[in-house]
């Protein structure tokens, strides 16, 4: 075989071989089993005091409305202390990653209607009741309604993400859009303008992308502070109505915010309402957080510092430094791949030329 022959076959062998690594995975390249993503909205003392002296009722000053359905049964979750929101990959199978999703809650009232003549089911721990509180449902003749007092509530599931595409899917197979644990910063795979987002399937609705900003500024969290500069996606859809949850009379918004460095999501929401594909996939279709720090410095400081209402709390992801390049790790964008077929071009030609001047 001549050399100039030996160099396409290793050129061709080069190139099969880091293709795959290039177009198996859309997931960044810090996603991968055992790292976990927390997010956390936390009660500020100043902020309550500041409420409660404009005129509004304890009752209304809340870190977290959670709409939770389990078993087919609705929960209504009101949180007044901190709230944790923790997803951990659990497994990698199959071009799947199964996420583990632990939501820990202080201080919580609950509110659940039963049929009359059932028993009410918890799903809360052994000795977290403070006390519950039974009423003939409003709504409904053939039910009563249950408030239950707890000092915690913690929720615990799974659901899956495919790495190809970051889709989101429940444990039954049903798509919701794309997670809202990172943003696709590859320009082959970004967010364009009008894409489908956020599905919520039993309703035929969708949220899509309305458009992609950049921020020159740094923003906190209580991670650390991000940027500049910061990226926002904003999502955009017609009005939601979920009967008996929730219901809007104009088009629903939202967004999310990250680090464009590493599509990290700092933020899952920028305003107190969050209706993502990770939390539908669990059965909580709807959800409002409101970090009560970020609240005091906007209403009363006028200070805008913070990254959203729900911030990233804590990671054990690993990032690279920004001057190092993620190669040859899954998720390497295919210009690499090119760079490294010029340097083995390069090498080839040169060991060519050298075995001419020797002859």
């Amino acid at each position: 075989m001549t050399l100039k022959r030996k160099g396409f076959v290793l050129l061709t062998a080069f190139l099969l071989a880091m293709l795959p690594l290039s177009l198996s995975s859309a997931a960044p390249y810090w996603v991968k089993p055992g790292v976990y993503i927390e997010y956390a909205a936390m009660r500020y003392d100043p902020y309550i005091q500041y409420k409660i002296s404009q005129g509004t009722s304890p009752k209304l000053i809340r870190t977290a409305y959670i709409t939770y359905i389990h078993n087919g049964t609705l929960y209504r979750i009101r949180v007044y202390d901190d709230v944790h929101v923790r997803f951990r990959v659990l497994e990698e199978k199959n071009g799947y990653l199964t996420v583990g999703v632990r939501i820990e809650m202080r201080n919580v009232t609950l509110g659940v209607s039963v049929p009359k003549g059932k028993n009410l089911t918890p799903i809360w721990g052994d000795g977290a009741v403070i006390k519950i509180e039974t009423s003939p449902s409003s709504i409904d003749s053939e039910t009563d309604y249950y408030k239950v007092y707890l000092r915690s509530l913690r929720i615990i599931r799974v659901y899956r993400i495919r790495e190809i595409d970051g889709a989101v899917f429940d444990m039954n197979g049903t798509y919701y859009g794309h997670t809202f644990l990172w943003v696709d910063i590859d320009p082959s795979t970004a967010p364009q303008e009008n894409e489908t987002f956020f599905v919520l399937p039993d309703l035929n609705w969708t949220m899509r992308v309305n458009r992609i900003s950049s921020m020159d500024k740094a923003l906190k969290t209580y991670y650390g502070e991000f940027g500049p500069p910061v990226d926002t996606l904003s999502l955009v859809g017609p009005p939601l109505v979920i009967k008996g949850i929730v219901e809007f009379t104009s088009p629903t918004g939202g967004g999310i915010r990250y680090d464009p460095a590493t599509g990290l999501v700092l933020a899952p929401t920028t305003l107190s309402v969050m209706i993502s594909p990770d939390l539908s996939a669990i059965g909580i279709p709807f959800a409002m957080f409101m970090d009560e720090h970020v609240a005091y410095d906007q209403f009363v400081k006028n200070s805008f510092t913070w990254a959203g209402t729900l911030l990233l709390y804590d990671t054990n992801a690993q990032f690279q430094k920004a001057e190092e390049v993620p190669f040859p790790k899954p998720g390497t964008p295919a210009k690499y791949v090119f760079y490294g077929s010029l340097i083995l071009v390069g090498a080839v030609l040169g060991i060519k030329s050298s075995r001419r001047v020797k002859k």
